[in-house]
């Protein structure tokens, strides 16, 4: 038996080679193999030798086993997952070694239970996990081969979205209870049991294909969230009674609520009908291959992936842009618009898990960007963890799916603001250059991201941390505040910087976010008429620099004439007063004769008088 080691539990074990084990490695030189390591953590430890000899009979099988072996190989591995130590090569001739991380380590006053055993626990949970799933699965394919499709029912009651509103490409987070198999690269049917407007729009029809993209576990909740994305729209939605009428034996598919898989049956009856319209399907479906199982498809590229390799709306090439621009010049709009091109139904308020907004200010810091160690309260016990912040969020949310056509948008308003936008970056500028293929040229080693994103399974130990290339960062500058300059050069050089102008943007109705205001009971005015009628006398009269311009964007429309009054009051009023009239050295003036204080100009509007002045109003008529 193995002496004083054979009187601790499993578990016990494990912890008390570990720290032998870390110090043989801390006095080689070079690298070890296993056989070597192990040799030596024997030689140095007298209860190791015994407990290493020891014998033990397995109470199941009665087959004698050494648990040294078991228990050691345990140990190797935590250290390696954690980052602490690397390995090349299987067996008794791979070779073992520090890393810079495990080098750091003060082994005399290492906790092994808190700062090794408790760590690798979420290691072990997550590899119980797949290993579960993986049995699951196996037992269901074994069960029944078919099994490929699911469906997921919307309205809006229910689900808070409808099928209608989607175009190909756009994603829709899909919260699940019940389900606990689900799988990535699954497809499935998506059913709209409300109606949307029009008659190619039926209610109780299935209307688009979708791919299970991604899934979001919450914390401490039974609701998690499948991201399902639109890879197909029938131009003719399906209606449940013709699917019904494809079943021989009577049965209709039951598409209550929820997302769930298809009975086996049914779905190998619907997706047999769905082979005579897979030619007519989108860009993103190379064939009716997509609904076999990967081990079962016959195209190398079909087995790496059910969608083309080249995603027909993921960015070739990543973003790393500036938007720079007067006040209300539609920066924020322009952001949209580049976001749409990756999900075409975007809008700023959509709940997208795959764009991060944040704005910058004057006591942003580094902590807040990529993340703090931060007290933590869970089953009434405080400890300390890493929280994440918006970068470290997003880049973890790009690595997890750098290869299944996302792009992750990281969005940095009023980057000019903070107090040194190089410090709030920190380490992370170095990351901002990247290769031809879109990724980081240089890897950076930072403890906290690093644990953070082994600890979360998104990167694996050994290697740098980099940002991919389905990673965008955009961010935005108002030039009206004059502090745009306070961005280095160095940082500047790894944007592309744009300008957004002032120019009304035209639709195909006329001008995006146009809109008429009741400035006096005779008088309306078109704003997008209105903003450039001032533009030309801040610029011609009062001789202003470019940048005390509005943008078409500075007012938006609140569809309401009071709330649009009480935005040209309490907003352009004030902007116009302080930070346009009073900087002039001219005798130009945006308003009427005989204002001269701020609250003259804002009580005269409240009475609906005319406070604009005879160049404004003259300029607004020639447009």
């Amino acid at each position: 038996m193995g002496g004083y080691i054979d009187n601790l539990t499993t578990e016990e074990r494990v912890s008390y080679l570990i720290k032998p084990i870390l110090e043989v490695l801390s006095q080689s030189s070079s690298s070890l193999t296993t056989a070597e390591l192990r040799s030596q953590i024997i030689k140095m430890d007298p209860y190791i030798a015994e407990y290493a000899e020891a014998v033990y009979t397995s109470e199941k099988t009665g087959i004698p086993y050494k648990d040294f072996t078991k228990r050691f190989s345990l140990a190797i591995k935590e250290l390696e997952v954690l980052g602490i130590l690397s390995r090349e090569g299987k067996g008794q001739n791979s070779s073992i070694l520090l890393t810079p991380k495990g080098q750091e380590l003060d082994i005399s006053t290492l906790n092994v239970e808190k700062e090794i055993r408790a760590k690798a626990q979420v290691y072990w949970k997550a590899r119980r996990k797949k290993m579960t799933k993986k049995k699951t699965k196996s037992a269901n394919v074994a069960k029944n081969e078919k099994r490929l499709l699911w469906r997921a029912t919307a309205n809006f009651k229910e689900s808070g979205f409808s099928w209608y509103q989607l175009e190909v490409g756009d994603i829709v987070t899909y919260n699940y209870a019940t389900e606990k198999n689900i799988e990535i690269g699954r497809f499935g049917l998506g059913y709209n049991k409300d109606s949307g407007e029009g008659s190619n729009k039926p209610a109780g029809s299935i209307v688009c294909v979708f791919q299970i993209v991604d899934y979001l576990m919450l914390p401490d909740s039974q609701t998690n969230k499948a991201v399902l994305r639109c890879v197909h729209k029938f131009d003719n939605p399906i209606s449940l009674s013709e699917i019904n009428s494809w079943f021989n034996d009577g049965s209709s598919l039951n598409l209550q609520g929820g997302l769930a898989s298809i009975s086996d049956t049914q779905a190998d009856i619907i997706i047999n009908k769905f082979e005579s319209i897979i030619p007519k399907l989108s860009p993103f479906i190379k064939s009716s291959k997509i609904f076999l199982p990967i081990d079962q498809r016959e195209h190398p590229l079909e087995r790496e992936h059910p969608l083309e390799r080249e995603h027909p709306l993921q960015r070739e090439h990543p973003l790393q842009i500036m938007l720079y621009g007067a006040p209300g010049t539609g920066k924020s709009y322009r952001i949209s618009s580049l976001i749409r091109e990756s999900y075409p139904s975007y809008n700023e308020y959509d709940d997208n898990p795959y764009v991060f907004r944040t704005t910058i200010y004057r006591d942003y810091s580094y902590f807040d960007f990529v993340g703090n160690i931060m007290p933590v309260t869970k089953d009434g016990k405080i400890s300390y963890e890493f929280v994440p912040g918006i970068f470290t969020t997003a880049l973890f949310a790009a690595l997890r799916n750098q290869d299944s056509g996302i792009d992750v948008y990281l969005i940095l308003e009023e980057m000019s603001r903070g107090g040194d936008i190089a410090s709030i970056f920190g380490d992370i500028f170095q990351l901002l250059d990247r290769d031809d293929t879109g990724k980081s040229m240089y890897g950076i080693n930072n403890k906290s991201i690093y644990e953070y994103l082994i600890l979360n399974g998104v990167l694996k130990a050994g290697y740098k941390i980099i940002i991919p290339s389905n990673l965008h960062i955009i961010g935005t500058v108002n030039t009206s505040d004059q502090n745009v300059n306070v961005i280095d050069t160095a940082f500047k050089r790894r944007f592309d910087f744009e300008y957004v102008g002032v120019e009304p943007i035209k639709s195909n109705n006329g001008y995006v976010n146009n809109f008429s205001i009741n400035f006096t009971s005779d008088n309306q005015y078109e704003w997008v008429k209105l903003y450039q009628a001032i533009n030309h006398v801040i610029i011609n009269d009062l001789g202003l620099a470019e940048d005390k311009q509005l943008g078409p964007f500075f007012l938006k429309d609140k569809d309401n004439d009071n709330l649009n009054r009480k935005q040209v009051a309490n907003k352009l009023l004030h902007y116009l007063w302080q930070d346009v009239e009073r900087v002039s050295y001219t005798s130009g003036s945006l308003f009427a004769d005989g204002i001269t204080s701020f609250s003259q100009l804002y009580y005269a509007f409240e009475k609906q008088e005319n406070i604009l002045s005879k160049s404004v109003i003259e300029q607004y008529g020639k447009l």
